[in-house]
Order: structure tokens, then sequence, then C-alpha cells
């Protein structure tokens, strides 16, 4: 599962639905500034994967983990912080069903939801930028949970 924190621009959210489908993302939220079908925009990137990717749409990213939380999920955010770990030194194996949380283009992850996650993890980086678009960084991490997870694993 995606959890969008204000991912605002509709380009990005359709690119989502794509990213969901080819890695079996059983549904996305989009929470607060998070737009959702029907989006023309949106429509234009998701290639029609929003018609079968389910979505839910939540005016808050709080409630909406914590509805998560109680239902079983870990809560897995993607941002750089001091206590963050690499996405490459993660085990996801042991953390099923799993919600990844990503953040606002601009802002990336909210102190509140940070309070709220089980594990913050980040991509390494080694040119001298310190981000990248939330769609790129969003693929490279369900690339390496799907990748863990095998066969033998599924998203939730």
């Amino acid at each position: 599962m995606i959890v969008c924190q204000d991912v605002s621009d509709p380009l990005n959210i359709g690119s989502l639905f794509r990213l969901a489908d080819a890695l079996g993302i059983s549904a996305i939220y989009c929470c607060g500034q998070s737009p959702v079908p029907p989006n023309r925009r949106i429509a234009k990137t998701a290639r029609s994967t929003h018609q079968w990717v389910p979505y839910h749409y939540r005016s808050t990213t709080t409630e909406t983990l914590e509805e998560l939380r109680i239902a079983g999920y870990t809560l897995i955010g993607l941002e750089i912080t001091d206590q963050s770990k690499s996405l490459t030194e993660s085990d996801f194996t042991t953390h099923q069903p799993l919600a990844l949380i990503i953040g606002a283009e601009s802002k990336g992850l909210l102190p509140e939801t940070l309070a709220l996650l089980d594990l913050a993890v980040h991509i390494p980086m080694y040119g001298r930028n310190t981000s990248m678009n939330v769609v790129q960084a969003c693929g490279i991490a369900l690339y390496e949970i799907t990748r863990q997870l095998g066969t033998t694993g599924h998203w939730y």
C-alpha cells in the first residue's frame, strides 16, 4: 500500500498509479492536498491504471496511519532523517503487511507523520543533490521492497 501525504502534482499521482499496477500494490491512499481521479492530468500519466488500482482519499494522513496501524500494517516512511535506515540495509520480509508513506514534493513527510512511523528509510545517494522526484524515489523503494518479498510475499 502507498500512502501519499500532500503529493500535490496530479502527474506524480498518475505515475504512482502506474507504479502500483506494475508492482502489484494493493491500494493508494491520497491524503491532504493529494488529488484523486477523476482528473485529466492524473489520467494522462496513469495510462488507465487509475481505473483498476484501488484508491481512497482521506483529509488527514495521521488518521489514515492510525487506522492502518490498527489494521496491522507496519508504517514505513520514505524520508531522510537522523534515524532513518538505508533502504538497501532494511529487511522488509519481517514487516508484512506494509504501508509505504511518501511526502510532499517540496517538504517531504511532516513531523507528526514521522512520529507515527515504525521505520523511516532513505535511499543512499552518492551525488551532490540530496533529493529526488517523489515518484522516482517511491519507485526505487517499491522495487526494493517487492524484490525482497519475491514470489512468496505480497503487498496487502
